[in-house]
């Protein structure tokens, strides 16, 4: 029975997308030009692509290179746009569903020439310059289908719309990349590709307020955890840094955590005699208050350690190049 109904509303779903986007196609005035070039930065699958590390250092690039850059977001989670506004105080983040109204409010408040436009695959009511399309290597095109049986946003076939390519995490998924090449280049033969992975930089050591190196880790038992769409490349990161991981609590992407859930987690810790967590800049931010909370007694034991990643791809200046240019 559930099989059926999963099926069921995964038609329903794939008629709705398709007719949506026949009606932009039947009718091109519908979609929006502003003033600015527009990159848009998605995916085909539910989270987990690297969308936020790769905004974060297109904008950073462009920015240096003397462009007035904005990112617009809709803002699914507080913690991605705290984690633009951290790592990006000089570029102005832009909150809104309506991503035409964000996009004119850019450029009319901000003076932005380059618009990225995050998580921007199925929005098609604003015209974009070039569609960047975000692949996670070590699960490309998810289990299950569309959704919401699987975690396919649109049907592969409509890869068709990107421009270029980037197959994140590339080194943990290093054995497909070879295949997920080969299926992209049958949709779009003239496919531009390009491969990048999350570089683990430092930890930060949100106990004690400061930066500590990467062996901080090595050889000790850890927890970790995480409310991400990927938890599994989290996961491996943190065990290819030499750790050994005794306990890994996931959530889902975007998790609010509340006070029982690290109250038992602690609880957890604790018997298997943890003192060492990891978890995620994205995390960190949904459990920076919770970690001040002297209710959870249990946590105040704990040392907590954010995993900071740089997003690195192959022939950066060649991908900033076409960003530009194509």
């Amino acid at each position: 029975m559930k099989k059926i109904l999963g099926d069921f509303l995964t038609k329903i779903y794939k008629q709705a997308l398709l007719i949506s986007q026949a009606g932009y196609r039947a009718v091109p005035s519908r979609i929006q030009r502003v003033g600015a070039r527009v990159i848009s930065i998605g995916n085909i699958t539910w989270g987990g692509t690297g969308k936020t590390p790769l905004a974060v250092m297109l904008s950073r690039e462009l920015a240096a290179g003397g462009k007035k850059v904005a990112i617009l977001t809709r803002g699914y989670g507080d913690d991605e746009v705290k984690e633009l506004k951290k790592k990006l105080p000089q570029v102005p983040v832009v909150v809104g569903r309506d991503r035409v109204k964000t996009a004119k409010e850019a450029i009319e408040k901000y003076g932005a020439q380059v618009l990225i436009l995050d998580d921007g695959f199925q929005h098609i009511r604003l015209h974009r310059d070039l569609d960047v399309v975000n692949i996670n290597s070590t699960l490309p095109f998810g289990p299950g289908g569309l959704i919401p049986v699987g975690t396919l946003r649109e049907p592969i076939e409509h890869l068709s719309r990107g421009h270029i390519f980037v197959l994140t995490k590339s080194d943990i998924g290093s054995k497909n990349v070879h295949w997920i090449r080969q299926r992209l280049q049958a949709i779009k033969p003239n496919a531009v590709i390009f491969e990048a992975r999350h570089r683990p930089t430092r930890l930060f050591d949100a106990r004690h307020n400061q930066t500590l190196e990467l062996q901080e880790i090595r050889g000790k038992k850890v927890a970790v955890i995480s409310g991400i769409g990927d938890p599994y490349s989290f996961e491996k990161t943190v065990e290819n840094l030499g750790a050994e991981i005794v306990l890994a609590a996931r959530f889902d992407d975007h998790h609010r955590y509340t006070e029982s859930e690290l109250k038992r987690f602690g609880g957890q810790c604790g018997e298997l005699g943890v003192k060492d967590i990891v978890t995620t800049e994205k995390d960190f931010f949904r459990l920076e208050g919770l970690l001040k909370n002297k209710k959870l007694e249990k946590l105040q034991a704990l040392n907590f350690f954010v995993l900071q990643i740089e997003f690195e791809m192959n022939d950066e200046e060649d991908f900033i190049r076409r960003c530009l240019n194509s």
